[in-house]
Order: C-alpha cells, then sequence, then structure tokens
C-alpha cells in the first residue's frame, strides 16, 4: 500500500475501512441527543469485531491520540495537524469533528481509561459506583460493549484507589473477581465469555457491595483505618461488622496510631534498594514491625477464635503491610471515605 500523506487520504481511509455503510455527511449535522445517540452506536460497533477484540477502536484512535492516559496528540497524523485541516473541504470538517468524537470514545474505552460520562452519555459526570445514574444507565443501556468496558474501567480505577488507600481486602476482591454462575474470573471484556448483562452486574455487585459496607462502617462512626483492619482480619470484605472483631480491630488501631504511625519515616536515599540501607533504618523497621506482630498476637488471643489470624496467613500480611503503610505515613488525614 502506498503511503499517505494527506488528511484527506487519511480521511478517505477510515471512512472506506469503518464507515462504509454509514451516511456521515447526514450524521455530521445531528445535535445534542441524537448527535450522542449516533457516536454511542457507532462506538458499541466498533469495540468489537470477530474476534472479540477492540483492533478497530483502538486502530480509529491511532488515527488521533497516542496510547496514554488524556489524549495526546498523534502528531504523525495529518489529521491532527493545521496544515492537514486547512486542506480539507467544509464537508469533509464536518465529518472528521465527528469522527473525532467517535474515536474520542473509543480511545477511553478501549484503552480504560477514565472520561467525562456527561458528555458520552448525558449523565451526571461522577466517575464512582456511587452515581446512581451512572449504574442505572449501564444495567439498562442498548450500548452493550460500552456497558462492558466502562464497568471494567471503574473496577480498574476502584483497584488503584484501594491500593493507595491500603485497603487489601477490597482491592484483592475485585482484582480477584469471580463470577460463581460462569465460573470465570472476570478480566478484560475481550477476555470473557460472560454475558454482557451478566459481565457488567457481577463488577457492579461487588462493588456496590463493598460501598455499602464502607458507609456502614462510617454510619458506626468507625475510623476508615478501624475499617480496613477489621476486614484485613477476615482477609476480604465482610458482608456485615462483628463486635469482636471490630472491638480487636479498635485496639490494634490505637495501638497502631500510638506506636505505629509515622515511626518509619526516616532520612534515607529513595533511590537506595533495602539492602542498601542504613543499619539504623533497618533496626528501627524490625523493632517497630516486630512489636506490631507481637500485638497482633496478643490481640487474637484476647479477642478471636482459635486459628485466626495464624502467623502465616492472608489475614496476618494484610495488617503487616497496613502498618508499614502507616508507619511510612503514607495515610491521608483528610479521608473521609474512599
Amino acid at each position: 500500500m502506498a503511503k499517505i500523506k494527506t488528511a484527506s487520504e487519511v480521511l478517505e481511509l477510515i471512512e472506506k475501512s469503518l464507515f462504509k455503510d454509514v451516511d456521515l455527511m447526514a450524521a455530521s449535522l445531528l445535535k445534542g441527543d441524537e448527535r450522542r445517540a449516533f457516536i454511542l452506536s457507532q462506538v458499541d460497533r466498533l469495540l468489537i469485531d470477530k474476534n472479540g477484540d477492540t483492533l478497530m477502536a483502538m486502530w480509529l484512535s491511532d488515527m488521533f491520540w497516542t496510547a496514554d492516559n488524556g489524549r495526546y496528540i498523534n502528531e504523525q497524523s495529518p489529521l491532527m495537524t493545521k496544515e492537514g485541516l486547512q486542506t480539507l473541504t467544509k464537508e469533509q470538517k464536518s465529518k472528521l469533528k465527528l469522527i473525532q468524537s467517535i474515536a474520542g470514545l473509543c480511545h477511553d474505552l478501549s484503552l480504560h481509561f477514565m472520561f467525562d460520562i456527561k458528555e458520552a452519555f448525558g449523565i451526571r459526570n461522577n466517575f464512582q459506583v456511587s452515581n446512581k445514574q451512572l449504574v442505572e444507565w449501564l444495567t439498562t443501556t442498548e450500548y452493550e460493549q460500552i456497558a462492558m468496558h466502562t464497568a471494567y474501567t471503574l473496577k480498574k480505577y476502584a483497584i488503584e484507589e484501594y491500593e493507595g488507600e491500603c485497603y487489601q481486602p477490597a482491592q484483592d476482591g475485585l482484582a480477584e473477581l469471580f463470577s460463581r454462575e460462569y465460573c470465570e474470573l472476570i478480566r478484560t471484556p475481550n477476555n470473557t465469555k460472560i454475558p454482557s448483562r451478566a459481565y457488567v452486574k457481577t463488577i457492579l455487585d461487588e462493588m456496590l457491595r463493598i460501598e455499602r459496607h464502607w458507609l456502614q462502617g462510617r454510619r458506626r462512626k468507625l475510623n476508615p483505618e478501624v475499617i480496613k483492619i477489621h476486614d484485613e482480619m477476615y482477609g476480604f470484605v465482610p458482608l456485615r461488622f462483628s463486635s469482636n472483631v471490630q472491638k480487636a480491630a479498635q485496639e490494634l488501631f490505637d495501638y497502631m496510631e500510638k506506636n505505629v504511625k509515622g515511626r518509619l519515616v526516616m532520612k534515607v536515599s529513595s533511590n537506595a534498594s533495602w539492602s542498601e540501607q542504613p543499619e539504623s533504618v533497618k533496626r528501627n523497621r524490625a523493632e517497630v514491625l516486630g512489636k506490631f506482630a507481637d500485638k497482633i498476637r496478643e490481640i487474637r488471643t484476647k479477642h478471636l477464635a482459635a486459628n485466626w489470624l495464624n502467623d502465616d496467613s492472608l489475614e496476618f500480611s494484610y495488617l503487616m503491610a497496613h502498618a508499614e503503610w502507616y508507619g511510612l505515613g503514607l495515610w491521608n488525614k483528610e479521608d473521609e471515605a474512599l
């Protein structure tokens, strides 16, 4: 194939390859909800091909932007240069503007980046599962491919948020989310045999369950760290709070607040490996975390059933990771809810 050099040639290739039976000129005149519906219908179509991939959507995205988070101009494309645009007719520019809107949503959905849902869906722009409008849209829309990719993106960013807040039971629960009905882990929409409605429901149900649990803890006026410790003791996000486990979590948090908080923050080279850190840093870490481990053992004897929080358990490792995170000063004092 000859090298394509002009904006007109690139636009013609896009039309022939992806919009062969679509009247783009007529569609470019649409306004408001009609234009939004047209864009959504085209994005939904482009998000899947016969192999179950998003190759068409990603190819269109590449005609305009790089594959980075945020729409950074693909400087190699004549469609994104002032000189290239000047060569197009008024009608071509109208079609290009429409195609660029389609490509923008293709970019964000196929690469699973957050996007402006007010612009895309016409609903409140809050990319959180707490947004009831978004949950309703995802569970009722006819654009099922878009719903799947949006739900997966919600899951992806929730995992990142939980990781940043050291809420490991929720983080791991979402990362390893499993559909019992279809006996399959929830991976990307391109790598699942789960029907679209069930796929979206599985993600939203778990995210809403975690949120309800979190809000229940806040209604109990529990410190966010106490909620996390409570759940770490279970190794997962439970359905309800246990008074005994809550009591143990509060006691462990009180110790952590007094004896661990900020105690691992020392002036060391951030570029140095652990083996290169001063002996004073290593001794301090071993002492602070060693005493915290002893406190876990004391609390499990005092409050919990036998064989709970064994030293080699996932629950124990969650608590130790939380203590290290707290000791390094990574908490957010302004945090009221995840």
